[in-house]
């Protein structure tokens, strides 16, 4: 379930929410953790110098409102962190800190994230405590909102436009666009990202031809635009068949450079030609499919 806010408890003195998005638990583990993407949804900057494991420690800037200084408590990937951190221009001490503690976990087709921030007892008398609980509901209110959309923005599911025959999934990458245009067009890794293996033996070109295999049988591929490092286009066909036929559709990836990382777009279009007792199935089937092989390719990237 989907909190659509943080819970006080003020008997125990601790504040909790949950929430769940579909991104896959590599995706939204690194977006928790990575003080690059923590200073997108939590504060304006985060600072670990001597790295994220336990007893490191660090700060969040919050801009005008002062830095907070950190602790890291649990850093075990991909499933708990937890910090201790203090208010503003406080100094770490057993009077000065609360501690987060965040818990994923992956079920079905979502990943759940549940915060609980404990310590407020420490933090002077009972005003004070309840004081300080509520500032930090209403903050894990707004820090999580952000925390979600920072992963919406680096992460969405592939999606159907079943009236113009297309199927669309964007992803941005933290690797140069060179590294993403070799993984993505070099056969020994497409073999890893994308399960099977490819087979061009006249390599990789603008009017080659080659193969994808897939359980047993072999997708036809041909070649149609190949602009390193920014364009690949082909179209592919059915399972056995020798070329990509009349129902064979047409695959496009675009790379854009992004501040340290990489866009990548992919396209499928054509299905208008497929039958139409299928075209919807199999729409839906590409679909869960460009999901789990661009994040296959994304965990290969950071691999």
């Amino acid at each position: 379930m989907h909190d659509p806010e943080a819970q006080a408890d003020t008997d125990q003195l601790t504040v909790t929410r949950s929430i769940e998005t579909t991104a896959p638990l590599d995706v939204v583990w690194d977006t928790l953790t990575n003080p690059r993407w923590i200073a997108d949804w939590f504060g304006t900057a985060a600072d670990f110098p001597d790295g994220m494991e336990p007893g490191a420690l660090g700060r969040f800037s919050f801009g005008e409102h002062g830095d907070c200084q950190v602790r890291i408590e649990e850093y075990a990937a991909p499933s708990r962190f937890g910090f201790s951190w203090t208010g503003p221009g406080q100094q770490l001490s057993e009077t000065t800190t609360t501690t987060a503690t965040f818990t994923l976990e992956r079920s079905e087709d979502l990943t759940r994230i549940t915060v609980v921030e404990t310590g407020f007892e420490t933090l002077g008398d009972q005003a004070a405590a309840r004081a300080a609980l509520e500032d930090n509901r209403q903050g894990w209110t707004g820090e999580l909102d952000d925390l979600v959309a920072t992963i919406a923005r680096r992460w969405s599911g592939a999606s159907v436009d079943p009236a113009a025959g297309t199927i669309t999934r964007t992803i941005d990458l933290d690797a140069p666009i060179q590294q993403v245009w070799d993984r993505l067009t070099d056969p020994v890794a497409i073999e890893r990202w994308w399960g099977h293996p490819a087979d061009f033996p006249d390599g990789m070109a603008a009017g080659s031809s080659g193969t994808f295999a897939h359980q047993g049988e072999t997708f036809p591929i041909d070649i149609i635009t190949f602009e390193a490092p920014r364009r690949w286009e082909f179209r592919w066909g059915n399972l056995g068949e020798d070329s990509p036929g009349p129902q064979a559709t047409d695959v496009r990836f675009d790379l854009a450079e992004l501040e340290g990382g990489t866009r990548l777009r992919v396209v499928e279009i054509g299905w208008m030609r497929v039958d139409s007792d299928r075209r919807a199935e199999g729409m839906q089937e590409n679909a869960r499919g460009w999901n789990h092989v661009l994040d296959s390719l994304r965990a290969d990237l950071a691999s």
